[in-house]
């Protein structure tokens, strides 16, 4: 075969078949001694054309190809790996991609290790029906995004890694630098394309983060993308929002609900511990050391994660105040770099004061050095960062390890931020991302005085959910003016929560001049003020006039006084609003059978939202059996009825099993509804110190339910916090 023929991979693989001729593997390896050439590496070099520069010269040799004639069959493996297509740049092979610079973590130091990382021991879902390599697999034929859930150090880039390799070795592999180059990657993305989103959750988040209209893009040209996230930021992505609170992660559950998930455990099962304990009997020096351990997983181990650990634990009082500082700012939501800058102001927050008074001069520069040192050559407890300019052996911030992050983050989940962190964080983030987050975490533990600063800073440049939290910050303090002038600027969040203040103040007249200028949220207030004020005149002339909301409004109004005649008069008339109005009247008279009658006539001409409050009706009244026909009979909203009415029937039983202890281990725990179930039975016993500190962590379930226990007893100190907040100053 001519080298100089072959152009594509297929031409490739066949040339070195033929060039191999008859030769068994076993000449082939006695040819290359005392080298040895791995079955496998054969099996990969002749079925896929994967391999490396040297693999391609041991089989050449094996061969007995001249040397004279090595150069041209190098040239043909650089040929059908490249070029590669033009418009996004960074591309490479799938198989010529270094996994370090992937995101692999470096292994520890063991002696007589060789290679830059260990040989991977397949876990059970590389070989599983339902795994990743299937997955991928599955992905790779008409696209696909392959989200691997794990915590830190259990060896999810690995996995996803060879998984790559051993599916896709010839696709061409992207690594984005931010969601700015998968975007530019959906608008024209090439044949064969894999693009790499280590750490998802850094691709996620604030108006530039990635989402699913730019995923579904990329699946639809039959991209694979595969993707890595801690377990603990996968559920909360996920979870579904209360509806009483912002659903602030829409847009990441909307693009994880189009991934296919795998979990990778830490601990190993028997069948890979079983394959590890092969790898470190065949030499490898690593595998064999991490063995050893029966504190933390195998890949921790690789990855230093005990020495991590260690080295928190054992920091002097300075030191352990940089690591905390960092630990907390990056679970309060700070993904950026941290600065030096940060860390130092922090810092004294977690001394107490004669650890503060007694500090030598150089604290700062020795907590630093001892924070960074890399441990095993494998990690540090803090890694510098380079800055984004690409200077030489400048740093630009630090980030915890991943591993101690998860670790110490957990144990640090019911600590009390000092405020001097809480100051740090206002005076020295700069990413607007981080600033909305922090500002979102103060929010949480109702700390005004720094929620403020920051929701702000991200709101000035067009933070849309940090313009809503600082909108709802300024209304729930009653800054009136503030709000005015933000509104009169075009901030439309501004706008409602400017209305619903002044309707909540009674105040009529500006109302009034704001829906006549066009402001639909003052609109609204309005009408819900006059028929709170039983203003029937005011209602029936903007319903009158066409305004649907002062129907709806004036529906209810005239249901709840009691006005039969006039609702079946607009009924007859053909308002729709005023027949449901006349039917939920009847109802709340024990006229049932004529209330049921009225919205199933209007339900089954078509009108939808009689067609809810049937439905509604029928489960008030427990018509489990009308339920059913309804359902039965394809009435979508009937079955939701249907549903919900049994769920909450069987939901009230399942309650009853936790006591109150029980409660409260679940909702440390993150479980959401023990958490609300867990302040309501404070707030039941009168716990209002107990209640403080659960907010004073951040448990936004203890929030109303601390204010209102407050207020029962002390009137004026709930209004204070209300209107202020509390202090992160336990001296305060």
């Amino acid at each position: 075969m001519d080298p100089a023929g072959v152009h594509d991979l297929e031409q490739f693989t066949a040339a070195l078949d033929a060039l191999r001729a008859s030769r068994s593997y076993g000449h082939l390896d006695r040819a290359v001694r005392p080298q040895k050439f791995p079955s496998s590496t054969l099996s990969d070099l002749l079925n896929k054309g994967r391999c490396t520069v040297e693999t391609l010269e041991l089989f050449l040799r094996a061969c007995a190809v001249p040397r004279s004639e090595w150069e041209a069959w190098r040239q043909a493996r650089e040929r059908v790996l490249s070029p590669a297509p033009p418009g996004l740049p960074g591309l490479m092979r799938v198989a010529a991609a270094h996994p370090r610079r992937l995101g692999v973590h470096a292994p520890i130091d063991a002696p007589g290790a060789v290679g830059e990382l260990p040989v991977y021991v397949l876990r059970d879902t590389d070989t599983a029906p339902g795994g990743v390599r299937a997955l991928i697999g599955q992905a790779a034929e008409h696209g696909g995004l392959v989200v691997i859930v794990g915590g830190s150090s259990v060896g999810k880039t690995r996995c996803a890694y060879e998984a790559l390799r051993a599916v896709v070795p010839t696709w061409w592999l992207l690594h984005p630098t931010g969601p700015e180059q998968v975007r530019q990657a959906a608008e024209q993305p090439p044949p064969h394309l894999v693009v790499w989103l280590d750490e998802l959750q850094n691709y996620l988040g604030g108006p530039t983060g990635l989402d699913a209209g730019t995923v579904r893009a990329l699946l639809q040209a039959g991209a694979v993308l595969v993707a890595t996230i801690w377990p603990d930021r996968y559920h909360a992505f996920t979870a579904l929002s209360q509806p009483d609170q912002t659903d602030q992660y829409a847009t990441e559950r909307e693009l994880l609900g189009l991934a296919d998930v795998a979990h990778l455990d830490a601990d190993f099962t028997p069948t890979e511990r079983e394959r590890a304990r092969a790898a470190a009997q065949e030499g490898d020096a690593r595998i064999a050391l991490a063995l050893e351990s029966t504190d933390y997983g195998l890949t921790q181990v690789i990855a230093a994660a005990p020495h991590l650990v260690t080295r928190w634990q054992a920091a002097d009082p300075y030191a352990a105040a940089v690591l905390n500082a960092a630990i907390d700012a990056t679970r309060l939501g700070v993904r950026s770099p941290l600065s030096a800058e940060l860390l130092r102001a922090a810092a004294p927050g977690y001394c107490t004061s004669h650890e503060r008074a007694t500090a030598p001069a150089n604290w700062f520069e020795a907590a630093l050095a001892y924070a960074t040192k890399t441990l095993h050559g494998a990690t540090a407890a803090l890694a510098p960062v380079a800055t984004a300019t690409m200077e030489m052996g400048q740093v630009g911030g630090y980030r915890i390890a991943d591993y101690l992050q998860q670790h110490a983050g957990v144990q640090r989940r019911m600590v009390k931020v000092p405020a001097t962190c809480w100051q740090a964080l206002c005076d020295h983030l700069t990413q607007s991302d981080d600033q909305r987050r922090a500002g979102d975490a103060a929010m949480d533990r109702l700390l005004y005085r720094y929620a403020e600063p920051l929701l702000r800073r991200a709101a000035d440049v067009g933070d849309g959910q940090a313009i809503i939290w600082l909108t709802g910050l300024l209304a729930e303090q009653g800054r009136v003016e503030e709000l005015r002038a933000r509104a009169d600027a075009g901030d439309g969040s501004a706008a409602s929560r400017l209305a619903r203040l002044l309707a909540e103040q009674g105040r009529v007249e500006e109302l009034q001049a704001r829906a006549d200028a066009g402001d639909g949220s003052a609109a609204s207030r309005l009408i819900d003020l006059l028929a709170g004020q039983g203003r029937v005149e005011e209602l029936r002339a903007r319903a009158d006039a066409g305004d649907g909301l002062a129907a709806s409004r004036l529906a209810r109004l005239l249901a709840e006084q009691g006005r039969v005649e006039e609702l079946q008069a607009r009924a007859d008339a053909g308002d729709g609003l005023a027949a449901i109005g006349l039917a939920r009247l009847l109802a709340k008279q024990g006229q049932v059978e004529e209330a049921l009658a009225i919205l199933q006539a209007r339900a089954d001409a078509g009108d939808g939202l009689a067609a809810i409050w049937l439905v509604r009706l029928l489960a008030e009244q427990g018509r489990v059996e009308e339920l059913q026909a309804r359902a039965d009979a394809g009435d979508g909203l009937a079955a939701i009825g249907l549903a919900r009415l049994l769920a909450k029937q069987g939901q009230m039983e399942e309650l009853t099993r936790y006591s109150p202890g029980e409660l409260r281990t679940r909702a440390d725990a993150g479980d959401g509804q023990a958490a609300s179930q867990s302040a309501d039975l404070l707030a039941k016993q009168g716990q209002v110190e107990e209640l403080r500190a659960r907010v004073d962590v951040g448990d936004t379930a203890a929030i109303n339910p601390f204010l209102d226990t407050l207020a029962r007893d002390q009137p004026e100190e709930a209004a204070h916090i209300r209107r202020h907040g509390l202090s992160a100053d336990p001296q305060m």
